[in-house]
């Protein structure tokens, strides 16, 4: 499987927007951008936690079971029974406990964990992680998954977590990318096309969800328009699909990483043929009232490509290459300019 290299500035800015957490990108927005490396983004991290740590780190009742001797709290009787019947003066009790030892905490503290032991930090990151272990001693670290975020919801009283848990999800993302592809250093990350593909969909669904008010934003499923067995056909869903609130304009985007952008067939280049069928069936499946353009996005690798192809005065195809080494700002300021485009490549006029 084929590989891209991408700055670790860029792919946290992709991961930002594909987790719905574009704040942060916006908060760096004065940093040099050649200076967030995955240390920069360790080091957010522990200033987080330093922060929280000033502050006072949040705790709640939490559900405690001991075995003991004496009785106190709720009586745990199916778990104390193997005791009663062997005659043992023991039994298993239940409490309300006043702890610090909470889902957010535990996050907190397993990502720092992961930080004393991760490679791509520099040193001084690591140790400061390793001391401000000790500030949360009485904190379980568990393993963490994607589905534990998914857990944690805020009040009034545990916003103040909501940049700290943020800036953990990233850092976990990053470090399971890290484990399945190893050409990873401080400033830059090699992946497989598969899962920059996941990413890149991911992350273009909630950039124009976010970034433009022009259009509403979809993954549009299609059915086929034949009769017959439909279950036999096969599944029809877009990448991204961009529908004009106020006219008659639709988008439809397709984001196929490829390490080349061509195909080869006797000697001839062309655009890979599966790509331009699947797009342009997205297209004829539009309704007839709608101006439609499809677009598909190969990542830039030494060939720069931007072709438009027009069927009628209604629909249009357009394949164009974006360079994901290129400058955030550069790569914000293309994505949104596409939204923009006449045919010709002219920019719309309002």
């Amino acid at each position: 499987m084929e590989s891209f290299k991408v700055p670790i500035r860029n792919l946290f800015c992709l991961l930002s927007y594909a987790n719905e957490m574009p704040h942060l990108v916006k908060s760096l927005n004065d940093v040099d951008e050649d200076l967030i490396t995955y240390d920069f983004i360790a080091k957010q991290f522990l200033n987080e936690v330093q922060t929280l740590n000033r502050r006072g780190f949040v705790k709640s009742y939490v559900v405690k079971k001991e075995v003991t001797s004496q009785l106190g709290g709720r009586l745990m009787m199916n778990n104390s029974m193997k005791y009663i019947i062997t005659r043992k003066p023991i039994i298993v009790c239940e409490k309300d406990e006043y702890s610090a030892n909470i889902l957010l905490n535990q996050v907190m503290k397993s990502t720092l964990k992961s930080i004393c032991f991760n490679r791509y930090v520099k040193e001084e990151t690591r140790k400061q992680s390793f001391l401000y272990l000790d500030l949360i001693p009485e904190v379980d670290a568990s393993p963490l998954m994607k589905e534990t975020f998914s857990k944690i919801y805020f009040g009034k009283h545990n916003v103040h977590y909501k940049r700290m848990v943020h800036i953990a999800r990233l850092l976990h993302e990053l470090t399971l990318l890290s484990h399945k592809h190893g050409n990873w250093s401080l400033f830059s990350a090699e992946l497989d096309e598969r899962s920059l593909n996941q990413i890149f969909e991911k992350f273009l669904f909630h950039f124009y969800r976010i970034e433009q008010q022009d259009y509403r934003v979809s993954s549009e499923v299609m059915k086929w328009q034949l009769e017959g067995n439909q279950s036999l056909l096969p599944f029809m869903r877009t990448d991204v699909s961009l529908t004009q609130k106020n006219g008659f304009k639709k988008i439809i985007i397709d984001a196929k990483f490829y390490k080349n952008v061509f195909q080869e067939n006797y000697g001839k280049s062309s655009f890979h043929s599966h790509n331009m069928y699947q797009l342009y069936t997205y297209l004829l499946h539009q309704p007839k009232e709608l101006n439609v353009r499809g677009i598909l996005i190969y990542p830039f690798n030494g060939v720069h490509v931007d072709e438009q192809f027009r069927r009628d005065n209604r629909m249009t195809m357009e394949i164009m290459t974006l360079n994901l080494d290129d400058s955030w700002k550069g790569i914000y300021e293309k994505l949104l300019g596409v939204l923009n485009r006449n045919v010709d490549g002219s920019l719309v006029r309002n």
